[in-house]
């Protein structure tokens, strides 16, 4: 196969292959910040940093983040001071490795998100956090020893916390942190206002930790320090925020212990980090499965607003078809049929100075019904498509509306049109359907002598407003599946971008009110 740049492999290179690199290559170069006779490190980079690539990665572009992570580990030797080939040969073994764990939760979660659901969290801190460290840890002593070191118990059990607590705060924190940049809606908390109040409370937690406390009972309790901040976190930033702050408050903890400071720095070297790991591993636990209830609750909320959405589309879809067929029914009954009616009733006058003169009345007759059927087509396609409205705007077209109907029922329509500015057809056309459904309940349910239609501008919104003195709606109609009328006028109000209510009328019966936002008005106003 032959590779070919182009503008997708400029952005893999730049979004996954860079960042995997790097993270390799400066994962090299941390544990050796310590001095060389400790054999600790309070984080290990490499291997979580490729496992939360290859879980958030398509299966296509893995070996791209292999090779970078290869490519990465290997180019430590020239560059990384006291970078040892033997460590460079354990972090290769080690990414096979997780290769394998990252197939396996793959394979085992199906179309479900990463680290979502219970049964794939308790898989991944099986394989990720106890037996991959395990295996890694094995494996990298047993590279040292191979220079003539010994292969100690310890060594391994130092090692593989060190990895196992790598891989449960960097993995969580890289997924969810994806997560949230290729699902906008997962962003609800992360505003400005709420960063700069996390990294202030951060800034206030490394202040309490880095106190030298004299009495020595302040500072165990200072353990509990980042629970509240975590908890937080996790209300208003949801699973990434939590584990990113976990990863934070983590580092700091055990960095702080290895310096003999904060809450674990009482003890040698070694017993810090083993206090800041153990209790990294016991809060990342409870957090991690804490998150995931959280997690759950808002992919159930996003799916159930996808789904509201679809229905909203399709809905707004079948409106507009039927205004297309509605349109079709009009034309042809005006062009068509009126045209046919018109013919016969011309044919009628001509057979008409035809016959006798005793019978000529029967067809004059005849004409008359005829022309009153005609004059029927013709009002019921003006109601179907009302033309006048496309030609002079919404409040020349219910004025007309109120006129007819007027002019045909017993109840009154009065219309009051305040300064109502020129729409979108679509907008005026929702409103004229509104107002027609609203007009049709009223007069067959409400039992109406008199109906108010009103059409006003308040500040920034459009209102729309139909009040009637019916019998009004009855008791506990709100908790009754609302009937087909007055679910067309509610797509058909949220279409417009507004809301529709129903209410009491001042005139007694029902008020029901449309708004919706007028964005030339804002923008005026502004």
């Amino acid at each position: 196969m032959r590779f070919t740049y182009s503008a997708l492999d400029a952005r893999t290179l730049l979004t996954l292959a860079l960042p995997v690199l790097v993270g390799c290559l400066l994962g090299q170069w941390l544990p050796t910040l310590l001095p060389d006779e400790l054999h600790l490190h309070v984080i290990w980079i490499p291997g979580p940093l490729l496992l939360g690539f290859l879980l958030v990665t398509p299966r296509n572009q893995w070996r791209t983040c292999v090779l970078a992570a290869c490519i990465g580990t290997v180019l430590s030797l020239p560059l990384v001071p006291m970078a040892s080939l033997s460590r460079v040969l354990a972090s290769l073994a080690e990414f096979a490795m997780v290769g394998g764990v990252a197939w396996l939760l793959l394979r085992w979660r199906g179309d479900r998100a990463a680290l979502e659901d219970y049964r794939d969290l308790t898989l991944f801190l099986l394989l990720a956090c106890v037996l991959l460290p395990l295996c890694s840890a094995w494996w990298y002593t047993l590279a040292q020893g191979g220079r003539g070191g010994i292969l100690t118990v310890a060594a391994m059990r130092e090692l593989a916390l060190t990895s196992a607590v790598s891989y449960l705060v960097l993995v969580p924190a890289l997924v969810n942190v994806a997560r949230i940049i290729d699902m906008p809606e997962r962003r609800h908390g992360w505003r400005w206002e709420s960063v700069a109040l996390a990294l202030m409370l951060f800034g206030l937690l490394v202040v309490l930790w880095t106190v030298d406390w004299q009495d020595g009972v302040v500072t165990p309790l200072l353990t509990l320090a980042p629970i509240p901040l975590l908890v937080w976190a996790l209300i208003v930033f949801g699973i990434a925020g939590a584990s990113v702050t976990m990863l934070a408050v983590a580092v700091l903890g055990m960095q702080l212990g290895v310096e003999g400071l904060g809450p674990f720095g009482f003890w040698s070297t070694e017993r810090n980090l083993l206090t800041g790991q153990a209790w990294t591993l016991c809060t990342g636990f409870a957090l991690l499965f804490l998150g995931a209830l959280s997690e759950q609750k808002l992919s159930s909320r996003i799916k159930l607003q996808r789904a509201y959405a679809r229905l909203g589309e399709v809905t707004g879809r079948m409106l507009v078809v039927q205004e297309e067929e509605r349109t079709r029914i009009a034309r042809d009954l005006h062009d068509d049929v009126n045209q046919s009616l018109a013919a016969i009733s011309i044919r009628l006058s001509t057979l008409r100075s035809h016959i006798p003169l005793e019978e000529r009345s029967s067809v004059v007759e005849l004409q008359d019904q005829l022309l009153a059927v005609s004059n029927d087509i013709r009002a019921i396609s003006h109601e179907l498509h009302p033309s006048i409205l496309r030609f002079t705007g919404l409040a020349s077209a219910l004025d007309a509306f109120c006129i007819k109907r007027n002019a045909r029922g017993r109840l009154r329509l009065r219309c009051s049109i305040e300064d109502a500015p020129r729409l979108d057809d679509e907008q005026e056309l929702s409103l004229f359907r509104i107002v027609q459904e609203a007009v049709n309940n009223v007069d067959k349910h409400a039992r109406a002598g008199i109906a108010d239609v009103l059409v006003c501008v308040r500040g920034t919104q459009l209102v729309l407003r139909v009040d009637d003195d019916g019998i009004g709606m009855p008791p506990g109609h709100q908790r009754r599946s609302p009937g087909l009328g007055l679910i067309s006028m509610e797509e058909r109000a949220r279409l417009l971008g507004g809301t529709l209510h129903v209410d009491t009328s001042p005139l007694g019966g029902a008020r029901i009110e449309v708004r919706f936002p007028l964005r030339e008005v804002a923008q005026r106003e502004r």
